[in-house]
């Protein structure tokens, strides 16, 4: 009797399997799932560099704070990008959504903390606590359909700081520049 049982399990198991296959086939023949390579060292220790990231496509949502996403690097940002070494072959970027459309981000607070809308933004997965004397400070409100995004790595990351710096203003980017949410790191 136990080897009947058996089959059916193993018969089960290959149904199950193959379902599971069929679905990931039809999700990923739909395109809303991806991946990317991270090719700096600007999201360590979430991303190392090498990493290859799982996404999907950004739907009707726009992303919050605290997603990881792959954007278009605005034109804007590109001669400040070479000029720093930062590597725009594919023209794309990975970044964290530190703002969105409507907050106001104030760096730094004593010890180098971010603050958005009056509250100091907790942020376990930086590479390192920033001192307040190695952060470009900035005051700025981020407009309507909008982000912000910096890289978990400060001290190495060419992001809306290095940009704002350069030319205020210069540092926001449009949601409709991203082309993914990150789900998960490999």
């Amino acid at each position: 009797m136990s080897a009947p049982v058996t089959r059916r399990r193993r018969t089960r198991a290959c149904w199950l399997l193959a379902g599971v296959a069929v679905l990931v086939a039809a999700v990923l023949g739909t395109g809303t799932v991806g991946v990317a390579h991270v090719v700096s060292v600007s999201m360590a220790p979430s991303y190392d560099v090498g990493s290859t990231l799982l996404t999907t496509r950004v739907g009707s949502a726009d992303p919050r704070r605290g997603d990881v996403v792959v954007f278009e690097v605005p034109a804007s940002w590109r001669a400040a990008a070479d000029e720093s070494g930062a590597d725009l072959t594919s023209g794309l970027m990975v970044k964290r959504v530190l703002a969105v459309g409507g907050d106001h981000v104030v760096c730094c607070a004593p010890g180098g903390l971010v603050v958005v809308n009056d509250a100091v933004v907790e942020e376990p997965y930086l590479a390192s606590r920033p001192e307040s004397t190695s952060n470009a400070t900035y005051d700025v409100t981020i407009p309507a359909g909008h982000l912000w995004l910096v890289g978990d790595n400060r001290r190495r990351s060419f992001d809306s700081r290095a940009m704002h710096v350069r030319d205020p203003g210069a540092g926001f980017v449009p949601v409709a520049a991203v082309r993914a949410l990150v789900l998960r790191g490999f």
